[in-house]
């Protein structure tokens, strides 16, 4: 029986053994383990949260999946969030543009944004080659650009909306990873038929609660064991307005709670500055660690962190964060209103601390410190029971193929 062949388009894309997004690789490993299905799937060899290219070890630690198949393409290579990031984006969607138009077709082909150049480019070959082309929307480009004023030129914006329109009117199916994102495009004349929820999620059987690595990893933290220990992991740049969590340390006491930030991006330098300038010692800044070990980082912690910029385009957001930490079973401390304080709230989970708001976020620190070990035995029951109902990875993977298969089956009767 012929294999269902599909390729998958992230710019950002990493294996679980680099620190990024997996999101892609797990449900590529997922179709081709459980579906039996041939996935490429189509990765820069610049990684952009660490601004270098991939290594030979690197890639040498790799697992290798039968049926899966990794295209690593060269991007731009860039420092900073300049003109340089953009020419890495157009680069990468160029390149990626000429590397798949002349391989055999697949059954269908997925193209993920942020960035529209990629999406757009995975549009006009999925065209010329006559295959069904999904949108998966991680990112609404050009809006959160324009909220978080990241673009004031009336040309590019004019083409960016133009890249939107055509991907949303021309895709056979929009993919989308919350509920906000899906009414925002119904709201620009697509059909909601047309458009699926594949929220964020993790591999459940990928990591088991182990106190002596919980103690290994409380080491390499690098703080008292008898801390209260909150944690953010991930991106460090003007989105995750993390100034306001370095700030928080300001108001707990300098001994007896830590915060830590773990991650990488283009503020890292300036709060670490921030932390020096405030005479901090109760805040610590981290490398990225690999997905792999970062269940074991933030499980050596108590609570996590979620920090997004107080602007309108966060209110739909679902961070991989907020199912990462619902999986540990770790109660949740946002600073981010709407979707994720929603969820947060509903499923009993954490607390909402207020928008940018450093004191509210340390008085939310010192609250969560004081819970009961059964308030927080049924904070980690309410977590397991959201990640089974919403986040399981190979529950979500298995929603997705289905979509892949009637559409293809659809095309097909045509």
């Amino acid at each position: 029986m012929k294999r269902f062949k599909i390729w998958l388009a992230n710019h950002y894309a990493v294996p679980p053994n680099i620190a990024g997004i997996t999101r892609h690789f797990e449900l590529a490993r997922e179709w081709a383990k459980e579906e039996d299905a041939e996935v490429t799937l189509f990765m820069s060899k610049f990684l952009h949260p660490r601004r270098t290219f991939i290594t030979p070890e690197e890639k040498a630690q790799i697992e290798e999946v039968d049926g899966l198949k990794l295209a690593w393409l060269w991007s731009f290579p860039h420092k900073v969030n300049d003109f340089r990031r953009i020419i890495n984006m157009i680069s990468f969607a160029f390149v990626f543009f000429f590397a798949t138009l002349f391989r055999r077709k697949p059954d269908v082909f997925i193209a993920s944004s942020p960035h529209l150049f990629l999406a757009y480019a995975g549009l006009l070959v999925a065209r010329i080659k006559r295959i069904p082309f999904v949108f998966e929307v991680r990112d609404l480009w050009p809006d959160s650009l324009v909220k978080m004023g990241g673009v004031n030129d009336g040309v590019v914006l004019k083409v960016l909306t133009w890249m939107e329109n055509q991907l949303y009117k021309k895709s056979d199916k929009i993919i989308v990873l919350a509920e906000h994102q899906r009414g925002y495009i119904a709201k620009r004349g697509i059909s909601l038929d047309k458009i699926d929820l594949i929220p964020n999620g993790v591999v459940v059987g990928s990591w088991q609660p182990d106190e002596e690595k919980r103690k290994e990893y409380r080491t390499k933290l690098g703080v008292p064991e008898s801390d209260y220990v909150a944690v953010y992991t991930g991106a460090h740049g003007p989105a995750n307005a993390l100034q306001h969590v370095v700030e928080a340390g300001q108001h707990l006491p300098q001994d007896g709670y830590s915060i830590i930030l773990i991650g990488d991006g283009p503020d890292k330098e300036r709060l670490k500055e921030q932390v020096a300038e405030l005479g901090l010692t109760n805040v610590h800044l981290m490398d990225p660690v690999p997905k792999a070990e970062i269940f074991d980082y933030t499980n050596a912690a108590d609570f996590g962190i979620i920090s997004l910029a107080d602007n309108e385009v966060f209110r739909g957001a679902r961070p991989n964060k907020l199912f990462d930490y619902t999986f540990l079973g770790k109660p949740i401390i946002t600073t981010v209103d709407g979707e994720v304080r929603q969820i947060v709230e509903e499923n009993k989970v954490g607390v909402f601390s207020g928008a940018e708001n450093s004191k509210g976020l340390a008085e939310a620190i010192l609250e969560v410190s004081s819970y009961t070990d059964e308030h927080l035995q049924e904070i980690k029951e309410n977590g397991r029971a959201f990640i089974d109902r919403e986040g399981d990875r190979q529950k979500l993977a298995k929603k997705f193929y289905g979509i892949l298969q009637t559409l293809v089956s659809n095309r097909n009767k045509k």
